[in-house]
């Protein structure tokens, strides 16, 4: 049970933030970065060359590499192979790398690659592989990660009376 009531808390935060010396208030703090584990360089050489083949439509090998789980997930290789051939005619090629990412959790490691596409330049789709311990892939996904473009702007008075 938590003692100090929300107002109080607020007060509490507001005085010492107040009471900090002035030049602590203008330093800006980063926490520590982590330096990779082994298994997310190697999630990060393998994502990358698997993400290669994927974007080729050489699917083979990170088909082989699925456990079976993600080949349920997706049926056939044939039917693997169709959904990608129809994200190359519906989105093009790999136009902007925004940004590659791993880390782990519950023992599987992710490859997170961040990216725009020519026919959608506006739209950054976070692909996403996860390696087991074994390094099957646990994990296959395609999601929205930003919607760049301009309409996408919040107004304050939407569904307000004027």
């Amino acid at each position: 049970m938590n003692p100090i009531r929300p107002h109080a808390a607020g007060a509490l935060l507001l005085v010492l933030t107040a009471a900090a010396p002035a030049e602590a208030q203008k330093t800006p703090t980063t926490p520590p970065v982590a330096a990779p584990t082994a298994a997310e360089k190697t999630a990060l050489t393998r994502g990358r060359t698997l993400m290669k083949e994927f974007y080729a439509v050489k699917l083979d090998n990170l088909w082989n590499a699925f456990n079976a789980d993600v080949r349920g997930q997706w049926g056939t290789l044939a039917g693997f192979r169709q959904f990608r051939e129809t994200g190359v005619r519906d989105f093009g090629a790999e136009q902007e790398l925004v940004r590659e990412r791993t880390f782990t959790r519950a023992g599987v490691t992710y490859y997170v690659r961040s990216a725009a596409f020519q026919k959608a330049p506006k739209l950054v789709w976070a692909l996403t592989i996860g390696f087991d311990k074994a390094g099957k892939v646990d994990a296959f996904g395609i999601s929205l990660e930003q919607d760049r473009t301009e309409d996408q702007v919040a107004r304050g008075d939407v569904g307000r009376n004027q």
